[in-house]
């Protein structure tokens, strides 16, 4: 009886070692789940790709959407957002206001959410008011917009804007759900941004006041929702040398998880972390696209990142539809805009025998530089032509001085 008691003992250990190899969640931590992020900001009506100074190509959403269209075959449940500043910046600029065709590239790539930087109010309230309008009225696919620290302010186009942000439901938050997670997502301007738009006709509250309102509100809202939750903050705020507004955006307020930081222009190689927030950028005028894969717990926590930004450039082919609706519209702008001039989307205004220095080469010392020798003698030149050339000979240009 010992021996088969002793065989009935080995064959249960046995079975529990092998069924504990065949179920691994046994005893395991709670399961993990992805949420993906993909982003951008400040991209400035870049419809089309610009050369770069090593003598490739950058940018462009006919090239970007391309790479979006890849990273959601990789991603189905990603959400797509931008961090503002999507307008001005390139002759699409000039139908801001009539055509809107900023919102409508942007719904035309698939994003989500973007929100308001300081240069959609470079028309003022009542541009940014007949935007919103033309964007909502045109029957085209447009992304939601969060805007949760700005109030009207009475003035000039104080009550166009109100009605157009309420046609078009701009909202102070909203609540996406994919692949079974929850995002809250909310939209602030800095007080940088707020600065760059003196004639915006709106008022910023600070913006770790409004952040904490919104996390607030945001957590109450997706506790009542099954699944794990992510807040995201599309910023219009920006980092200075890792750290910055949206830095102390971070340290100041919990509950943010991630922070699209937009405004400074900013490439982060990896993001800031602080505390449990992550503040992230990938740069301007759509050089790259950025992707952050979080993953999550039961309970919401990220517990591992992925974080890469993708180059937008001549090894991406252009994608077929975006370059038909940039091409639709040239003959736009033509008309509303370059006949006045006689001038065409395509012509060549000047060509250059010497070169410019990079951007990415000027540094904080202030010197003497041939863009700036350029740029100053042209404003001599027009006011010469204006008024005469009666001028005193120390304000003449460098061609004409002894």
């Amino acid at each position: 009886m010992v021996h088969h008691g002793l065989k009935r003992l080995f064959l249960t250990v046995l079975t529990l070692i092998l069924l504990i190899s065949i179920c691994p969640a046994w005893g395991a931590a709670e399961n993990s789940h992805d949420a993906v992020i993909l982003f951008t900001h400040d991209t400035h009506d870049h419809f089309y790709p610009a050369p770069s100074e090593d003598g490739g190509e950058y940018g462009g959403y006919t090239r970007l959407a391309t790479l979006l269209a890849l990273e959601r075959v990789k991603y189905p449940d990603a959400i797509t957002v931008d961090g503002g500043d999507f307008s001005m910046g390139t002759l699409f600029q000039t139908i801001y206001a009539t055509q809107a065709p900023e919102l409508k590239a942007l719904g035309a790539m698939g994003y989500d959410v973007t929100t308001l930087g300081n240069h959609e109010f470079d028309y003022r309230a009542s541009g940014l008011a007949q935007m919103l309008e033309t964007a909502a009225a045109s029957g085209s696919q447009v992304p939601a917009i969060v805007q949760s620290n700005g109030t009207v302010l009475d003035g000039e186009g104080s009550q166009e804007l109100i009605q157009a942000m309420e046609d078009y439901g701009v909202q102070d938050h909203i609540i996406l759900t994919r692949g079974g997670i929850n995002y809250g997502i909310f939209g602030l301007m800095g007080e940088d941004a707020d600065a760059c738009a003196p004639m915006s006709g709106m008022e910023f509250e600070p913006v770790a006041d409004a952040a904490r309102r919104e996390v607030a509100a945001l957590e109450e809202e997706l506790a009542q929702l099954e699944g794990p939750s992510v807040i995201v903050c599309l910023s219009h705020t920006g980092t200075d040398g890792g750290k910055g507004e949206d830095y102390e955006l971070a340290k100041a307020v919990d509950g943010i998880d991630v922070i699209i930081s937009g405004h400074t222009h900013s490439t982060l190689e990896e993001p800031i972390q602080v505390n449990d927030t992550l503040i992230v950028s990938c740069g301007e005028y759509t050089t790259n696209l950025g992707v952050l894969a979080l993953e999550l717990d039961d309970a919401g926590t990220v517990t591992d990142y992925d974080y890469r930004l993708v180059p937008v450039d001549e090894t991406v082919t252009a994608n077929t539809e975006m370059e038909r609706l940039a091409q639709s519209f040239q003959p736009i702008i033509e008309e509303e805009y370059l006949s006045q001039f006689g001038l065409t989307f395509d012509q060549v205004l000047a060509r250059s025998e010497f070169d410019f220095t990079p951007i990415s080469q000027f540094g904080k010392e202030h010197k003497e530089d041939t863009l700036g020798n350029l740029i100053a003698d042209s404003y001599i030149y027009a006011v010469q032509q204006a008024e005469g050339r009666t001028m005193c000979r120390w304000i003449s240009p460098w061609w004409q001085r002894a």
